[in-house]
């Protein structure tokens, strides 16, 4: 998990880099994950009992979630790609095992009372 957050806080490094927005792919593979999250997120919630109108809520918010995370990770590949490792800071490490470390308890909080 801590690699995926490292890669996520260079990826938001990349799409921010210069002040204006570039995204590392194209916006329609964007779509496409989105969409797909979306399906797979929706069915989940179904599964759980949500009421149809806030299944599609909790569906378009993990969906959300996962393209921007695999964007982000995608421009973190290409910044680590464009830069080389030895020339990065060690305070996006930090950071990264920082969000890891506060991630994984939230997890292990959900995983205990089953929510």
């Amino acid at each position: 998990m801590a690699f995926i957050m490292i890669s996520v806080a260079y990826g938001i490094t990349y799409i921010f880099e210069d002040g204006s927005i570039k995204l590392p792919i194209a916006p329609y593979y964007i779509l496409f994950i989105f969409a797909v999250g979306f399906v797979v997120a929706s069915v989940f919630f179904e599964k759980r009992g949500a009421i149809f109108p806030w299944s599609l809520v909790g569906g378009a918010i993990a969906s959300a979630i996962l393209a921007f995370i695999v964007t982000a990770s995608i421009g973190g590949i290409i910044y680590v790609w464009d830069n080389r490792p030895l020339t990065l800071k060690t305070d996006t490490v930090i950071y990264a095992l920082s969000i890891s470390i506060i991630l994984s308890l939230i997890l292990f909080n959900l995983a205990r009372h089953k929510l």
